[in-house]
């Protein structure tokens, strides 16, 4: 009997628990799809890391022997290792992309992972292994040749193999601000491969080795015992670069999965908490009739929680598996083609389960709550109608032109004092649909605004040159003389905040770039102005310095990866890059310290090419000597250097485009709900003003007022939220990003509209409701 009449009231009053079913539905999706593809991730990487006996920690050097590999095996924790040589070459075709190279002979250690063809062979001399997703991009297939250049020196072998690098799950060229896949390849090959002039002036640089430790950074004082100190950086795998993109970018997708459904699931609180309430206390005489005949408060009281239990239980569900297999296989499906973890789906775990265990049982909760204090009426009380709320004046009451305000406006006012709940719940959902909606209209700005930031601002040249080892720094000058340029070299450093006297200060690996001050490559402060860095001091961006508790005049600690001499210089000025995090230093200043200046790039204003480019060298430089570089690994001009901006708006897009639909949900879907609560609530009353004369149209303007001014309200709250939430968003993926986010009055003025549209437009929702009242209502009302 109870199970038929729970039927007949979700179909009675089948708005309100459609809208608890798509809080329910939107919430447990949201957590899925971010979810599902971010365990997939996980697990996929664990097969890979296994298969791979990935890394533990990397040790930099500058020439390590077999010996230095039996002495690190010594150390306590440590159970294997390897040396390998690392080096980055340029394609000599496929629009000369780099090429990371790693020459092995042996394959114990971070193997690749071989995904089509043949087994790798660190015997084949005569075969090559390179990374999928590039020959899938330039259509190398299986046997075909591929060849690169090192220092002036072209090397050509045959592909053999398709692979996945475990420490390069993120993989980016050094001349892109975002993943190109064509223009950057992981390459595997037999260290005797090797042309007997590389082998000669190329050392192994890395040490690789496995722990059963899980930070390895607490060996480093007994590695350092071990190899004398013969070494640069000890490096655990999840500061590489590769792996730490990775790992920053799961890490916000948990994030996401769980503050995101909070929303909404508050908001489906809201919901049910006013809809049974106005069903409990509608249906006061039934439950004091049941109870009268003899069932159970306990009954009763499971019959109306099995309402919001069946929706929310069955709003999970569905939500769980759409937002698995749908939602989170798109997700999965665009980040395949970003990042590299074979074999990449959706999947479930137990969290699914308490997940929607949480949302069921907390609108369950939610019911019991609203229907509790009906339940402790005795029978006979129940059974008489409910007595009314005494009258009182409500607080707009009060106010000193009260009577000057038309019956429409008092009319409402009254009704939100008297419905509280309900009107907070319509602010709420308004607010946090306006939140989405400006940050979705902020985020298209930001990356816009970002843009101009790059493009404008730091990067105040139209070309840049990449050199090879086999330039020398004369040769380089005359270039630069050649293209009135600007000279950079970039290296890999490690930074402390303090003096390393021991081997256990924090310390950071990052990017150390030495500029000549032109102005070509330009620093902006936090505010995004322009600013020169003042001589003898060195820049340190925004993100990095936080992480060190690091501020303008401290003291900043580095050495090169490839020398263990470590160099204290004062912090001059903290600077903000959106895509690059590192520290700047003056060419004079570096040279001072006495270290050679060995620039890898040239920045310039002038429009080039790698053939003219070539060709100039060729003639000016190498007095028309044939070879196959000139010792020009590449060239670059703007149009190639925004390209990567369109994989980033991809994205962005993609984001807008999730963040609008579900701004224009909520506030259908809470404004709905509320006009519903409402209209049922004054039912006899609307019905009565029909009978008085009041046309539909003027009754549906009650509710539309009422609706805009809770919209109105909630657009307000959630209007400076918008900007906090992408923010947050952008801030929770890690160091390298660092992006300002910026929304100016359009966004804010398009959000707002588009909300206030919203709200006018569920009010014609219950146009045809008010047609069908008239005096029968009024008799059913007063039976």
């Amino acid at each position: 009997m109870l199970y038929r009449k729970m039927l007949r009231e979700i179909k009675s009053n089948l708005g309100q628990f459609i809208s608890i079913f798509i809080l329910a539905f939107l919430a447990i999706s949201l957590f899925a799809c971010m979810k599902a593809s971010n365990i997939s991730a996980y697990n996929k990487r664990d097969v890979m890391y296994k298969d791979t006996n990935m890394t533990s920690g990397i040790v930099y050097g500058e020439n390590f022997t077999k010996e230095d590999v039996d002495r690190i095996k010594t150390v306590k924790n440590i159970d294997d290792a390897q040396i390998r040589i690392h080096f980055t070459a340029s394609a000599k075709k496929h629009d000369k992309a780099q090429v990371e190279v790693y020459a092995q002979d042996e394959n114990i250690i971070s193997k690749p992972m071989v995904l089509e063809g043949k087994d790798y062979n660190e015997k084949d001399t005569e075969s090559v292994w390179i990374t999928r997703g590039f020959a899938k991009e330039w259509k190398i297939k299986l046997g075909d040749k591929f060849s690169f250049i090192f220092n002036g020196v072209t090397i050509t072998k045959k592909v053999a193999g398709l692979i996945a690098a475990p420490e390069y799950q993120y993989l980016k060229a050094d001349k892109d601000l975002d993943i190109v896949v064509k223009n950057i390849t992981v390459l595997y090959m037999a260290k005797d491969g090797l042309p007997e002039e590389l082998k000669q002036i190329i050392p192994y640089t890395e040490l690789v080795f496995k722990s059963d430790k899980e930070d390895v950074k607490t060996l480093e004082k007994d590695i350092s015992k071990a190899l004398d100190g013969n070494y640069a950086v000890v490096c655990d795998k999840d500061d590489l670069p590769g792996v730490k993109i990775m790992n920053d970018e799961l890490a916000q997708h948990d994030q996401f999965a769980i503050s995101f459904p909070v929303i909404f699931i508050m908001i489906a609180l809201l919901v049910i908490m006013t809809s049974m309430n106005r069903m409990i206390d509608k249906q006061r005489t039934q439950i004091g009739t049941m109870r009268a005949l003899g069932i159970k408060r306990k009954s009763i009281i499971i019959h109306y929680l099995s309402y919001s239990f069946v929706v929310s239980f069955f709003g999970c569900i569905t939500g769980v598996f759409f937002g698995t297999y749908v939602l989170g296989e798109l997700i999965a499906k665009i980040f395949r083609e970003w990042y590299i973890i074979p074999n990449w789906t959706v999947e479930m775990d137990y969290t699914f389960a308490i997940i929607c265990l949480i949302i069921v049982m907390s609108c369950v909760l939610a019911t019991y709550f609203s229907c509790r204090k009906v339940m402790n009426i005795h029978p006979a009380e129940s059974l008489r109608p409910k007595s009314p709320k005494s009258g009182k004046k409500i607080i707009f009451e009060k106010l000193p032109f009260w009577n000057k305000l038309g019956f429409n406006i008092q009319y409402n006012l009254r009704d939100m004092a008297r419905g509280k709940l309900r009107s907070i719940m319509g602010v709420f959902g308004t607010a946090a649909g306006m939140m989405l909606m400006v940050s979705a209209f902020a985020s298209y700005t930001t990356i816009k605004n970002t843009s101009s930031w790059t493009f404008d601002k730091l990067q105040n040249y139209n070309s840049e040159i990449d050199f090879d080892d086999e330039l020398k720094l004369d040769d380089i000058e005359k270039i630069k003389e050649m293209y009135n340029g600007e000279l950079m070299q970039t290296s890999a450093v490690e930074i402390s905040s303090k003096k390393p006297k021991d081997k256990e200060v924090l310390k950071k690996s990052t990017v150390m770039f030495v500029t000549e001050g032109k102005g070509l490559y330009a620093l902006t402060d936090v505010d995004q102005k322009v600013v020169k860095l003042e001589k003898g001091k060195i820049a340190i961006t925004r993100k990095l310095a936080d992480s060190l508790s690091l501020k303008v005049g401290d003291k900043l600690y580095w050495h090169l990866y490839k020398k263990n001499t470590w160099y204290d210089v004062t912090i001059g000025l903290i600077n903000r890059n959106p895509n690059v995090a590192g520290v700047t230093m003056l060419r004079e200043d570096y040279e001072k310290l006495g270290i050679e200046y060995e620039p890898n790039i040239l920045y310039t204003k002038e429009k080039l090419k790698l053939k003219k480019v070539r060709k100039d060298i060729k003639e000016k430089i190498f007095n028309n000597k044939e070879s196959d570089t000139y010792g020009i690994k590449s060239v670059f001009d703007d149009t190639d250097m925004r390209k990567s901006f369109d994989v980033m708006m991809e994205m962005i897009n993609m984001m807008i485009g999730i963040f609008i639909i579900f701004a224009c949900i909520l506030p259908i879907v809470v404004l709905y709900n509320c006009g519903n609560l409402s209209f049922n609530e004054r039912v006899k009353e609307f019905a009565t003003l029909k009978v008085l004369g009041f046309s539909t149209k003027r009754i549906r303007r009650l509710i539309s007022l009422q609706n805009l001014w809770l919209s109105i309200i909630g657009v307000i709250i959630g209007l400076p939220f918008g900007t906090k939430l992408l923010q947050y968003m952008f801030d929770s993926n890690g160091d390298a990003m660092d992006y300002q986010v910026g929304a100016g009055a359009v966004e804010y003025l398009i959000s707002g509209i588009g909300v206030l549209i919203i709200s006018v437009a569920v009010s014609y929702m219950f146009n045809k409701r008010i047609k069908k009242l008239d005096m029968v209502e009024i008799l059913k009302g007063m039976e």
